[in-house]
This record gives structure tokens, sequence and C-alpha cells, in this order.
């Protein structure tokens, strides 16, 4: 019996995220069940489809789900309680600050900033 290629891609396509899913989350098997049990729902939400472009807009979404997972989750492990250690991996999108502090300034047009110290309170609560 052989299966259908939109339904191989179907498998393939779950079977990578499932994978990416184990691998982001780590040991965090709450997580891991979390993620597993809602791609079998959604999965199953279309398993009887028959239209070929909803299938390919669906796999293209788990395509980009496992892509968005892979690069810009990071999953942290407690390491006393108060520090944690980040599991970033070679897949782990870096970014520098620059794009957040241009984001704050285009909401902030229009506005008058108070002061340095006022600014920093409001963003940090004051410590120091």
């Amino acid at each position: 019996m052989s299966t259908s290629p939109s339904k191989q891609a179907a498998i393939t396509a779950y079977r990578q995220l499932l994978k990416t899913q184990r691998q982001v989350f780590g040991n965090d098997l709450r997580a891991i069940q979390a993620a597993q049990k809602e791609t079998h729902a959604r999965f199953m939400q279309f398993k009887d489809e028959t239209n070929t472009d909803i299938l390919d807009e669906k796999l293209a979404l788990a395509n980009q789900v496992a892509t968005l997972l892979k690069q810009n989750v990071v999953q942290g492990e407690s390491k006393d309680g108060e520090r944690f250690k980040l599991n970033i991996t070679k897949d782990t999108e870096l970014g520098d600050n620059d794009s957040i502090k241009n984001s704050k300034n285009i909401h902030r047009k229009g506005k008058k900033r108070s002061s340095k110290a006022g600014a920093a309170s409001a963003c940090c609560g004051g410590a120091h």
C-alpha cells in the first residue's frame, strides 16, 4: 500500500515538527507533551482534507512553526532557584538590541521624554 505524495508530505512535516519540539524543549517533558498534543490536534483537524491548496498551506505552516521554534525559542533550566542556564543552539537566531531600541523610539515619537533617570526607573524599576 503506497501513500499519496501529500499524505507522505504531511507525515514528514508531522515527524519533523515533533523532532524539533524534542530538540527545543529538551528535558522539559510537560512542554514536549503539550506541544505534541497541540500538534496532533492540529494535524487531525485536516486528516481528511483533499483540497491540495489547503494541504499545501497547512504543510507550509507546519514548516514555519518548526523554523520558528528552532530559531526563536530558548529553553531555560533552573540552576539553583535563582540562576538559569539558557540552552542556545546553533539554530537560535541571535540578534542585537538595536531593533528593540529602534522600535521603542518609533513608539515614542512625538512624546517628550522626561529625564534619563525617569526613563530608567520606568524601564527598570529604578534599580541601579
